[in-house]
């Protein structure tokens, strides 16, 4: 099937969120989880797209289906497609992304030198919605038109070995898949070429080659003119993937490829024109019908995407899901071309086969996706002070593919080492989702009950289970308060008595309070539990008309004589005020 509609339906742009380093992981079987085949090939990477998709492939009964859709060279934009994968995950939807190059004329180009390199560069930048990254190298290469207008199985089978070496190396979670093929090509060089005789060169070139494969991507239609049977069986049929799992046993592959059909589908009479010729929309319901039961029920099959949701234009439009929308005086085309009022099932959004899919028993999909958290701001102090309450910030980051609170509500428990510190989970409202690249910040509230030392760990879990998490193990000690007594003596004054302003800058903040001072210049004893024991604390003293001073000293449990020395007029300040000017000149 050609692809050339992405010429006139450029893709919209979306917003997005910025992506992270991941860590290598390794691709898991798709079937070892619960898996929902069924799926649909899209034309755009749209939010409208997403969603119709799923409400397709994820009903009745069914989570998680499958998307094909293409990803072109000119259009490798990162905030782009990661706006469009973040929608992937909210509607709960795999991709199967196709990567191709840039159609030229009436053909598309060759990739060039160190392609391979763009390509997993791109892609590993983008947050995937689940771990296994399914990507589908090309398009059916024996047909000229899709390598430049010359079949070329040495050039493909290169370019496909490479390209796996090259995503391989960013990230094993890379779930790499051959190029479909298209079964009923004639051996006609350079235009076609027989699928077995290309699949034959390609081993030729890279010994080997599919045994470096991950799964494979069947075109299985139902030819020919694709409107065979549902039951048929052989190489041009919808069970066409046997017939080629068949012929790469005979090349030496060595192991079981997970199946891809990625394109299949009948053409149906509806569409800009009525064709007589071919099966209704209703009679092709019930042929994909037929084959998901028998056909397609072959647990090795992990996907089925038919071609197409969406096409309104030739020469697809005979291959899609959707209706052909109003023309702009409001018509519906299809009516003028049979000449009859549309009935009520005619005016929906869909054709009937759309219908019947949606109807057909689906399996609750779940595929495995990489949870994490990380903890990227905030921190339990390392010393409290005894019978003080406090609440500290801690900040996660979502740092894995999964969506927080999707499964259950999200709760922040605490691990502690002894009843010392008393310390309360923190259970977030239902419905409260945090998305990967997103941070949530949890008030922590504690209690030092009792002095002593404590260990304190903290697990965060939603209703998937505990959340990896790179927070430490915080080590508290509980003490006594800090009390404070403060010296600072006037210059040229015997009696330093007054008020005064200190202001307290720590971690747990800012404080001002007010001060008496005797006729040494010292206050009485000040409890301060704002303060905590073994840290720094910047002091500013202030007296009327005496310049401030500042002093930066680490406080402990118990007495601490803060002593800001002499303190000096502030000559300038009294200049406007004869009264303490004179006081200043007469020194008591």
């Amino acid at each position: 099937m050609k692809f050339a509609f992405k010429i006139l339906f450029p893709i919209v742009s979306l917003l997005a969120i910025l992506a992270w380093p991941k860590p290598t992981e390794a691709i898991v079987d798709p079937t070892s989880f619960g898996n929902n085949k069924f799926g649909v090939h899209l034309i755009d990477n749209t939010t409208e797209e997403a969603s119709e998709a799923a409400t397709f492939v994820n009903s009745s009964g069914g989570d998680w289906g499958y998307v094909t859709v293409l990803i072109t060279s000119d259009d490798r934009k990162h905030d782009k497609w990661q706006s469009f994968f973040d929608e992937l995950r909210r509607r709960h939807l795999i991709p199967i992304i196709r990567i191709a190059t840039q159609a030229e004329g009436d053909s598309w180009k060759v990739p060039y030198d160190k392609e391979e390199q763009a390509w997993a560069d791109f892609l590993d930048n983008l947050v995937w919605p689940i771990k296994n990254r399914y990507v589908v190298i090309y398009n059916e290469p024996n047909h000229g038109q899709e390598w430049s207008n010359q079949v070329d199985p040495a050039s493909y089978a290169n370019v496909l070995n490479k390209t796996i070496d090259a995503l391989k190396a960013k990230n094993d979670d890379f779930f790499v898949i051959n190029a479909g093929f298209d079964a009923s090509a004639p051996q006609k060089p350079p235009n076609f070429e027989d699928e077995q005789t290309f699949l034959t060169a390609m081993n030729q070139a890279v010994p080997g080659i599919f045994n470096k494969l991950d799964g494979w991507s069947s075109h299985s239609y139902p030819n020919p003119g694709y409107v065979g049977s549902p039951t048929g069986t052989g190489r041009t049929s919808v069970a066409g993937w046997r017939w080629e799992m068949s012929v790469l046993k005979g090349l030496g592959l060595d192991k079981t490829l997970p199946i891809f059909i990625t394109e299949t589908g009948w053409k149906h009479a509806e569409g800009l024109t009525y064709d007589q010729s071919l099966p209704d929309s209703e009679k092709v319901g019930n042929y994909f019908k037929t084959a998901f039961q028998n056909s397609w029920n072959d647990p090795e099959i992990v996907a089925v995407t038919p071609f197409l949701l969406n096409y309104q234009q030739e020469p697809f439009d005979h291959f899609s899901f959707t209706k052909i929308k109003e023309t702009s005086l409001g018509t519906p085309p299809n009516s003028l071309v049979l000449g009859v009022q549309t009935s009520s099932a005619q005016d929906s959004l869909y054709y009937p086969q759309y219908q019947t899919l949606v109807d057909v028993p689906k399996i609750d999909g779940n595929p495995l996706q990489d949870r994490s958290a990380e903890l990227v701001e905030g921190s339990i102090y390392t010393s409290l002070t005894i019978g003080q309450n406090y609440t500290i910030p801690l900040t996660f980051i979502n740092s894995g593919q999964s969506i927080w609170g999707e499964t259950g509500q999200i709760k922040l428990t605490p691990e502690v080492s002894s009843n010392n510190l008393e310390v309360g989970p923190i259970t977030l409202p239902t419905g409260t989702k945090v998305e990967p690249g997103q941070r949530y910040a949890f008030n922590v509230h504690l209690f030092a009950k009792d002095p002593g030392s404590v260990n304190l760990h903290f697990t965060l879990a939603d209703g998937g289970g505990p959340l990896p998490t790179t927070s430490r193990e915080f080590a508290v000690e509980i003490k006594s308060p800090v009390i404070l007594t403060i010296d600072g003596k006037l210059n040229s004054k015997k009696d330093s008595t007054g008020q005064a302003s200190l202001t307290t800058k720590s971690v747990q903040g800012t404080q001002i309070r007010q001060l008496s001072f005797d006729a040494n210049g010292q206050t009485d004893l000040i409890e301060t539990p704002e303060l905590l024991p073994d840290y720094s604390v910047t002091f500013t003293l202030a007296r009327p008309f005496y310049l401030s001073k500042t002093l930066n000293i680490q406080v402990h449990s118990g007495n601490n004589l803060i002593d800001f020395g002499v303190l000096q007029p502030d000559i300038l300040a009294t200049v406007l005020h004869p009264t303490e000017l004179w006081k200043l000149l007469t020194s008591k």
